[in-house]
């Protein structure tokens, strides 16, 4: 018994320090992508016109790159406070860990239900804030807007945001590719998603697996060592918890 309980705390410990430094990664990844955002000058142009759209959702895309840059930031904190309370065995920062994760996964999963509610909304708000902003830089002649859209015409093979008519109505000349590829880049868009939405779903449930993985983990091995502290676990066990956590020792009275 106490062979089992030792392989499964030392399992779930080394369970917690590899999570962690996976999620690590992940929110240096979120960071960087935040800063080439913020720092490429055609992205940033674009995303920076959405702010000045008149609904919320289309706003929120001006502010993609403090969304990621915060959110990097904000996974980092939750990485090593994970990672120090499974390798230090501080309870403290455990329970803060879990009931971190245990709230991220309650917004996730609210925000993922509403997404799927309002899914045709969505698409509609962002296709009319797209077109607006488009529609602005054809109008105004805005070289940095114009040119990170035609760049995302060439590499999606596509025209406008809505097709050759976003150029007819603003009065412009369409490019010679308008005439090849006719459909909106939008409708590109959001067909690429949803034909990749099994993938997409497959990998933020793969997230909210190893984030479930996490808030068990940490909860287990919190208790753990509570209980290896006030003695109510048997001679046995908390002999297990002081073999698999080092500085756990302690003169325990005799449990019957």
């Amino acid at each position: 018994m106490a062979k089992v309980l030792s392989c499964g705390i030392g399992f779930m410990r080394g369970i917690l320090l590899l999570l962690n430094i996976f999620f690590v990664f992940i929110g240096l990844g979120l960071i960087g992508l935040g800063v080439y955002v913020k720092v490429d000058n055609k992205l940033s142009a674009v995303l920076s016109k959405f702010t000045e759209v008149s609904s919320f959702e289309g706003q929120s895309l001006g502010f993609l790159a403090f969304v990621l840059i915060g959110g990097g930031i904000f996974t980092l904190i939750i990485a090593v406070s994970g990672y120090f309370g499974s390798l230090w065995h501080n309870r403290c920062l455990l329970y803060l860990y879990a009931t971190i994760l245990g709230i991220l996964m309650i917004i996730e999963l609210v925000g993922f239900i509403l997404a799927f509610a309002y899914k045709s909304k969505l698409e509609d708000v962002y296709s009319k804030s797209l077109t607006k902003v488009f529609t602005n830089a054809l109008i105004v002649d805005d070289t940095k807007v114009l040119n990170a859209f035609h760049d995302m015409e060439k590499s999606l093979a596509c025209c406008g945001v809505n097709g050759k008519t976003d150029y007819d109505n603003s009065g412009k000349l369409a490019p010679d590719s308008c005439v090849k590829y006719p459909t909106g880049c939008s409708t590109i868009i959001i067909n690429t998603l949803e034909k990749n939405l099994p993938i997409i779903g497959g990998s933020l449930g793969a997230v909210l697996f190893l984030e479930l993985l996490g808030f068990i983990g940490a909860i287990a091995l919190a208790v753990a060592l509570r209980h290896a502290s006030d003695g109510t676990y048997s001679s046995n066990a908390r002999e297990v918890i002081s073999y698999v956590v080092p500085g756990r020792r302690r003169n325990y009275n005799k449990v019957s």
